[in-house]
């Protein structure tokens, strides 16, 4: 039996990310020094001789670097949110991939590269206005294709053009990075779906989960969220192979609701530990909570202490009605997800602590 945990499983992640807190908690350290030695100049003779010296290296160093440092910073920035969003559901977990490293490290080093060679070129250009050049005009550069000739009516397809495409090494690399992050988020994704398929082995309960994961989310539209119901739909077809259904549901759940939300689930089939109301802090903690202490009628009830809105009691009594194709704690989920998204995190925690 696997437990569950706030991350996808990644063998001896908990020590690697005990390493990369202590190594981020250094470099902060560091740069805080560094900050005040910049700050506070030591110009008193009552501090040793080698300090104002020291400071005064300092500053020259970070003044030379500066424009390196923020070059780079535009460069990461940029790959980071081209991988954000690539891997919309699991943007934490894809940045974390070697290859997500790779790309944003490529991306800056590429940038520091490209403002040396300018300052090369240019030496006598105002160093404000290199970096802003360099830092913005370099990365839409590397993903640029120029057309030089185009053939009039040309059927578009870009055989009758003259053109250099700069962006194609760059694609490359970049696609190749993409394909790598996919492959090693997929050993994560197969073992997310193989748990819900073992804590959730029936066909319902899977699409009652997955019903309720999709009209949950708040940021999608009414086009989207039709459109992800019809495809679920599909895929309770009786022609269907049943666990080629299940799988699919499973992913589905996945990759709407996302690993916390489905950590959340198996804990709840699971039994998860108490929490008390002060721990309730998050949503899934406080959904936790509710599933904990309160029965299906009970839930009922202290929506009606919640709320006037007739259209949020029907649709809680409704979920909590009896079904021998859902399990209850599959019901107590929905509901308490439901309770803490239409009243609020803090109306509905303050309920509960009273």
């Amino acid at each position: 039996m696997h437990e569950p945990n706030g991350n996808w499983p990644e063998g001896n992640g908990g020590a690697a990310r005990g390493g990369g807190v202590a190594g981020w908690l250094a470099l902060g350290l560091v740069v805080v020094a560094v900050l005040v030695l910049l700050v506070f100049p030591a110009d008193s003779g009552a501090v040793p001789a080698w300090l104002p010296l020291l400071q005064a290296r300092v500053k020259g160093g970070m003044v030379f670097l500066a424009p390196y440092l923020i070059v780079a910073l535009l460069g990461g920035a940029v790959g980071t949110a081209e991988l954000a969003s690539t891997f919309q559901t699991y943007p934490r977990e894809a940045l974390s991939t070697r290859w997500a490293r790779i790309l944003i490290l490529v991306n800056g080093v590429a940038a520091v590269l490209a403002l040396v060679v300018a300052r090369i070129t240019m030496p006598e250009t105002n160093l404000v206005w290199l970096v802003i050049v360099v830092g913005i005009g370099f990365q839409s550069l590397i993903r640029t294709r120029f057309v030089l000739a185009k053939q009039i009516g040309g059927d578009g397809t870009g055989e009758s053009e003259v053109s250099v495409n700069l962006g194609w090494l760059y694609d490359q690399f970049q696609n190749l990075c993409r394909t790598q992050i996919d492959l090693e988020l997929m050993n994560k994704r197969r073992t997310a779906v193989t748990r819900l398929l073992e804590y959730y082995p029936t066909l319902a309960e899977l699409y009652d989960i997955a019903w309720y994961t999709i009209i949950a989310r708040a940021t999608l539209t009414p086009e989207q969220e039709k459109a992800r119901l019809e495809q679920l739909e599909k895929l309770i077809d009786p022609k269907a192979p049943e666990n080629f259904a299940r799988a699919s549901i499973a992913l589905m759940i996945l990759e709407n609701g996302g690993p916390p939300y489905v950590n959340l689930l198996l804990h709840q089939a699971m039994g998860p530990e108490s929490v008390s109301p002060a721990q309730a802090n998050t949503p899934e903690a406080l959904v936790r909570l509710l599933c904990e202490r309160y029965s299906l009628a009970e839930l009922v009830n202290l929506t009606e202490q919640l709320t006037e809105v007739s259209e949020i009691r029907e649709w809680v009594r409704n979920a909590a009605r009896p079904s021998p194709e859902v399990r209850e704690a599959n019901q107590k989920t929905a509901i308490a997800y439901f309770l803490v998204q239409e009243v609020g995190l803090d109306a509905v925690r303050r309920a509960v602590g009273d």
